[in-house]
């Protein structure tokens, strides 16, 4: 065997033990941390040149001086080596550190909502990438447990301004029955409108709630069809004008041409019912209540314009909220909440501004012509 035979022999034969030897010391290493288990990643490929380095020096028979030398020279390299280690080792686990803070964060978002802060992203390409995500999922998080709550605060204040609200009708009927047993009304009649009109209340608040309930469940799909506006807007009106009637409110209406969507009639009867009996509610004696229906590019054009006097700027935004009519009149609001969420899932958008007079009120609504062309669209691609 040549000297240069024996040199590639024992080198190899030092890189295999030394590989061998690093893979177990790796696996026993990445248990305590990983920063030793990237020192001893670092160190297996020096451990395995020392030994080959060393058993060959010795076999070439080297002076002392010429051995001296290799030594000095392989020992200063491999401690520098283990400092370059530990630092870089370091880097990487302060990377860790801050994706496991990160990850952290994700779990104190239930009993801390607003403790968190986004971390530092890491310099690594993989890390920053996992931190990334970390970060979307923390925000995604933060932004459901806030709707989450939102929706709780609702619940309660709905489920509050219900129970205040069921205490007047059932105190008026309370009242009536114990007036007709005691004969204190000369014309009974009189009571039984009042308890016929106390009921009646109550089951559109009963209506209202069940109908809110759907707010945390998916969109009901319903049967749904061409929906022609102007006699949906004649309907309502005609069950509204003795309410107008009775509050010496004008109630006029407006439909230019023959305006179709494509849905659900009844609950967009019901949207318009809740619009128009909230402005006769809102508008005071002498006041005026203008319903108009029209087209324009494929959009149909609900407006309800009463004369309420106008809502402050900061109470806009809330309109459509659950509850947000008991704070202004004493009542649930459950039936702007619904009207928002009807038309949401009929693909369209309502908005109110405040005018000198009142309110106006817009809902708009894809014409069924459009509503096709959509849908043959999405068919096509």
């Amino acid at each position: 065997m040549t000297d240069v035979q024996f040199m590639v022999l024992v080198t190899v034969a030092c890189s295999v033990v030394a590989a061998v030897a690093g893979f177990f010391l790796v696996r026993l290493a990445r248990r305590v941390s990983l920063q030793l288990a990237l020192l001893t990643s670092t160190l297996i490929p020096v451990a395995g040149v020392v030994a080959a380095l060393a058993v060959n020096v010795h076999e070439m028979f080297l002076s002392a001086h010429d051995a001296q030398v290799v030594w000095l020279v392989l020992g200063t390299a491999t401690a520098l080596e283990i400092l370059l280690a530990l630092a870089l080792g370091r880097m990487v686990a302060q990377e860790l550190i801050l994706v496991a803070d990160g990850a952290r964060q994700l779990a104190e978002i239930s009993t801390h909502p607003g403790a968190s802060t986004p971390a530092p992203a890491p310099e690594t390409a993989e890390l920053a990438l996992l931190m990334s995500e970390l970060e979307a999922t923390r925000e995604r998080l933060v932004a459901a447990r806030a709707a989450e709550q939102q929706a709780q605060d609702a619940r309660r204040q709905v489920i509050g301004f219900v129970s205040h609200d069921l205490v007047s009708p059932l105190s008026g009927i309370r009242a009536a029955t114990d007036g007709l047993r005691d004969g204190a009304f000369p014309d009974p009649r009189t009571a039984l409108d009042g308890i016929t009109a106390a009921v009646d209340r109550m089951s559109r608040m009963i209506k209202d709630l069940g109908e809110l309930s759907r707010s945390d469940a998916p969109p009901r799909r319903a049967a749904r069809g061409p929906v022609d506006m102007g006699e949906v807007l004649g309907t309502v009106l005609a069950h509204a004008r003795p309410a107008a009637a009775e509050r010496d409110v004008e109630l006029d209406e407006s439909v230019t041409g023959n305006v179709r969507v494509r849905g659900d009639r009844d609950e967009l009867s019901r949207v318009l019912d809740n619009l128009v009996s909230n402005a006769i509610r809102s508008s005071g004696p002498g006041g005026r209540v203008l319903v108009g229906v029209t087209s324009e590019d494929g959009v149909a054009r609900l407006s309800v314009r009463d004369t309420c006097g106008g809502i402050p700027d900061d109470e806009l935004p809330h309109m459509f909220r659950a509850g947000f009519q008991g704070d202004r009149a004493g009542t649930a609001g459950l039936g702007l909440a619904f009207v928002d969420r009807v038309v949401d899932e009929h693909g369209g958008t309502v908005s109110v501004r405040s005018t000198a007079a009142g309110c106006d009120v817009e809902v708009h609504l894809p014409t069924a012509d459009r509503t096709a062309e959509r849908t043959a669209d999405r068919t096509a691609g």
